[in-house]
């Protein structure tokens, strides 16, 4: 069944703005039409298309039944994604949030070459929300707003294990046992990668470093590359 993003209202489930428009002019679904929506929390619902209020542009629907979404992430894991140009970093948002991403944290580091400003979060959402569909996630991850690259080192506090994926590592910390850990930070960086000091505050911050062999990646391959890893090991 086709899966939507909604939200409750007197007992009925509504789809409006560009849920409406993809169920209604492009899927052309009508009255009667079975489908699953997802509320934002952990349960999928089957629901029934019920009418079309097209002065709002809704969709409004009833429930038949609900399960819990097993493909919702396990694990706290946060991606800290030095920004990159905005094909890039459409891509890694799309692919992080299929490997269950919890929060993906834009942030400014030395040699980031994009604007800030260049990544707009509304268009990072619905990418996100698109993956969800795709992967059958109930919940999308949170897009934060950028940071500096200070306010990433302070959010270390908040995590079991910091990982950093640091390229031309001399030396690089194994992948630990990371099954029995709840909250999960994975760094990683630009184009241009991370200044020397910057790796150096990463590791006396208290972060592991992580390298990902002698070939050098791209910045999407590298948090693809962490992040299902991290996944994999986490069990998430």
């Amino acid at each position: 069944m086709r899966r939507f993003f909604g939200r409750e209202e007197d007992g009925k489930v509504v789809l409006e703005g560009d849920e409406y428009n993809h169920l209604k002019n492009v899927l052309r679904l009508s009255v009667g039409a079975e489908i699953l929506v997802s509320l934002g929390d952990e349960q999928e619902y089957a629901c029934v298309v019920e009418s079309f209020v097209p002065s709002k542009k809704q969709v409004i629907c009833h429930i038949v039944g609900a399960k819990i979404c097993v493909a919702n992430p396990r694990k706290n894991i946060v991606l800290f994604q030095a920004i990159t140009k905005k094909e890039k970093f459409e891509f890694i948002v799309q692919k992080a949030t299929e490997l269950g991403v919890s929060k993906i944290v834009p942030f400014i580091s030395q040699h980031v070459i994009a604007k800030a400003t260049e990544n707009k979060i509304e268009r990072l959402k619905t990418i996100a929300l698109n993956a969800c569909k795709q992967c059958e996630r109930t919940i999308p991850p949170v897009i934060d707003e950028v940071k500096t690259f200070d306010e990433v080192l302070k959010a270390f506090k908040d995590f079991d294990i910091v990982l950093f994926a640091n390229e031309r590592a001399e030396k690089s910390d194994k992948f630990k046992d990371l099954s029995k850990l709840q909250n999960i930070a994975v760094i990683v960086g630009s184009e241009g990668g991370f200044d020397v000091k910057e790796k150096e505050k990463f590791i006396s911050a208290g972060a592991t470093t992580i390298s990902l062999g002698k070939r050098i990646l791209r910045s999407e391959t590298a948090s693809v590359a962490m992040l299902s890893m991290v996944s994999l090991l986490s069990g998430n």
